[in-house]
């Protein structure tokens, strides 16, 4: 009996213990600031959140070196702005229409393009101005056609310096070489014998980039004799091809070799060095200078080494940033231009970065070019 009447009083008092316990949760204070109790009431749900807009971009193909580099540059200038996913059109314009298309149908607020063909570009304008007029801004291949580009108010382009491409900074580069170093004459004929790896045939800049850079060279009364010229595809393996036919067949008769890109330069490289020559920079004993345009990092330690003579400054970070702001000003219904201090030029409704020449004294601007 008196075992029932202790174990009586110790479950009343665990039950009285208990009840205590819960009404002392719910009468007494809230938890203490930064408990989950307290941020789950106190945060607002995701959807009162204001959605970052989507910028639609895309490269016409990642084999261009030149054209990775600026998708990244892009996609770091997007960063907190839109969000953004670089497509490669991989050289084909139906795989590009039809990123276009899924880029629209996920709710693209402005779209930016390096457009496989130009002559696609009035369709691609038709799809923005049919879904709703997105703003579109095309870059790295010029559109050329004003009345197309007047034809809509949100189209713009960016693009590096028209007309020459930078082929008259590399033709002047070329000039200086060849005045300071006599030696470059090889056969002492006052001629400069030349390879010239061209870009690919389609696109706008390449035909500029190859007369100009030979028509710089011959203006400061230095005669060309071009012992090859050949596309390059702006691929470093294609030209790699290309130069192996030439220096086969040319050989220490080479007195330059100009890549219309960096990627060709390098693939000239590749060749030449396999052949004996280049490889301990300027001092080898057989040395031809190489030229190319981009200044991507990977010529730069080229350039460094002396295996590659120099470079022109194509400014991807800087475009890709111009990229971003004007897509958000057009989208907030800013002026397209606001914080940005260049100039559209008259008639192309273009951004043009200027090129710059990259050579020993100055890689330090070509490398802070591709930081991030």
């Amino acid at each position: 009996m008196k075992r029932k009447l202790i174990s009586m009083v110790l479950c009343m008092a665990m039950i009285t213990a208990a009840f205590t316990g819960c009404t002392s949760s719910d009468s007494g204070s809230a938890p203490a600031s930064g408990s989950s109790g307290e941020a789950s009431a106190s945060e607002p749900a995701n959807n009162d959140k204001k959605d970052i807009p989507i910028l639609g971009a895309g490269i016409y193909s990642a084999s261009d070196n030149f054209n990775s580099y600026i998708g990244k540059a892009i996609s770091n200038a997007s960063n907190g702005v839109f969000q953004t996913n670089i497509e490669d059109g991989q050289n084909d314009q139906s795989t590009q229409n039809n990123q276009v298309d899924t880029m629209i149908a996920k709710g693209a607020s402005a779209i930016a393009l390096s457009v496989v063909d130009v002559t696609a570009a009035p369709t691609l304008i038709e799809k923005c101005k049919s879904a709703g007029n997105i703003p579109i801004i095309f870059f790295n291949k010029e559109i050329l056609d004003k009345q197309l580009l007047a034809s809509y108010d949100k189209v713009y382009q960016v693009t590096s310096t028209g007309g020459d491409y930078g082929a008259n900074i590399q033709g002047e580069e070329i000039i200086k070489y060849w005045k300071a170093h006599p030696e470059m004459d090889k056969n002492k004929d006052g001629k400069l014998q030349l390879v010239n790896l061209i870009g690919d045939p389609g696109h706008t800049a390449t035909k500029p980039r190859s007369d100009a850079v030979k028509k710089t060279i011959e203006d400061a009364g230095i005669k060309v004799d071009l012992l090859a010229e050949d596309t390059g595809m702006w691929v470093t393996a294609t030209a790699k091809d290309k130069m192996d036919a030439f220096v086969s067949k040319f050989g220490d008769q080479i007195e330059c070799i100009v890549g219309a890109n960096d990627a060709m330069a390098l693939g000239a490289l590749s060749s030449v060095e396999a052949a004996g020559f280049n490889k301990e920079g300027a001092k080898s004993k057989q040395y031809i200078p190489i030229f190319g345009i981009d200044a991507l990092p990977e010529i730069l330690s080229k350039i460094e080494s002396g295996e590659i003579a120099g470079s022109v400054l194509q400014d991807s970070k800087t475009q890709g940033e111009c990229i971003v702001k004007m897509a958000s000003n057009l989208v907030n219904g800013k002026d397209v231009l606001d914080g940005i201090s260049y100039e559209l030029e008259d008639g192309s409704k273009a951004l043009r970065i200027p090129y710059k020449a990259i050579t020993l004294e100055n890689l330090d601007e070509a490398k802070a070019a591709y930081g991030n």
